[in-house]
This record gives structure tokens, sequence and C-alpha cells, in this order.
């Protein structure tokens, strides 16, 4: 009787580990394109280093760039509200729900 299933070489079973030094900027960087691609990190840079195509997802990378955007403008209204400063809540508002306006937009 012959066998359903062929046992893997012990060489193709095991994953094995490569370990590399970076900067602090190149890990970001590294873990941010990965995260434009919807890739995990192993992945990507499997991909990379074997020059394998990895297609940018734009949409993510949009609406990852808008809510940086929404954070940012949050962070300079706070740290205006923290001076005693008066912000303009009528200016800051729709820059910040258009923004979210955009990401749903995006996101359908």
């Amino acid at each position: 009787m012959t066998k359903l299933f062929k046992k893997k070489e012990p060489a193709d079973s095991h994953m094995g580990r490569i370990t590399f030094k970076v900067t602090p900027k190149q890990d970001e960087d590294i873990r941010r394109a990965a995260s434009i691609r919807q890739m995990d990190l192993s992945e990507f840079i499997r991909c990379a280093a074997l020059g394998r195509k990895a297609d940018v997802d734009f949409e993510t990378e949009i609406v990852l760039a808008l809510s940086e955007l929404t954070r940012c403008v949050r962070m300079l209204h706070a740290a205006l509200v923290d001076e005693g400063l008066n912000p303009g809540e009528e200016l800051w508002r729709p820059v910040i729900l258009e923004a979210r306006a955009a990401m749903l937009r995006i996101s359908k």
C-alpha cells in the first residue's frame, strides 16, 4: 500500500532564524513598510531579501497618514489648551471631521 502523504525532509520542515542589527529609525521604517503592505515582519523581510514583490496597499497607507494627521492635530490642540490658549474649536473640528470622513470613504 502506498502512503498518501510523504514526510517532509527535516531541512524543509524547520524554519531558521536570522538576526541582524538595525538602527531605531531603520526598525521603524521596516515595520511601517510591512504594516502598509499588511504583512507580518518576517514575511516582509523574506520578500525584500529574496527580491519578491510586496505590493503596497495604498488605501491602508492613506488611512494611516490621515490617522496620524488627526492624532497630530489633537496633540497640537491639547498643547494649546495646556498653555492656556484658546485654540478656536470652530477651526479644528472641521479638519478632524474631514479626515475621519476621508478615512471612511477609503475603507468602503
